[in-house]
């Protein structure tokens, strides 16, 4: 099962064409969930995807069947018999246009932000230093 839910996983984000899923935050899975009701007139939950993706927890079958009709299968018996092999590509009508979403890693904010104050005590000393 998981081979699938695997496949299933990278064909939606073959479909979405955002940036890799491990970057991937809670406003992402909310705009999967709506594009989801968008193009299957069903929800998904965006908590469900998110473990889905974050912690391969395998959500309901129906929520399954959702998926696999948003990337153009019937359900998810259908995706599981049709996948036996590996992925199969997507064609431009099922491709979604998203612009990529920019993140600066907290890690970096974090450095920034050490850094100006490094900067902010070192202008302050020198400043009164030159009186």
């Amino acid at each position: 099962m998981s081979k699938h839910t695997d496949d299933l996983k990278a064909q939606i984000e073959h479909v979405l064409r955002w940036e890799s899923s491990f970057h991937w935050r809670k406003r992402d899975f909310t705009l999967l969930s709506e594009q989801i009701w968008r193009h299957t007139q069903e929800r998904v939950p965006t908590d469900e995807l998110q473990a889905f993706w974050q912690s391969s927890t395998i959500p309901p079958s129906a929520s399954l069947d959702s998926l696999a009709r948003f990337v153009d299968y019937l359900d998810w018996a259908d995706f599981c018999q049709r996948n036996r092999y590996g992925a199969v590509e997507a064609d431009d009508e099922t491709r979604l246009m998203h612009g990529r979403v920019w993140e600066i890693p907290m890690r970096w904010v974090i450095v920034i932000c050490w850094l100006s104050v490094v900067a902010s005590i070192l202008v302050g000393v020198l400043l009164l230093w030159k009186r």
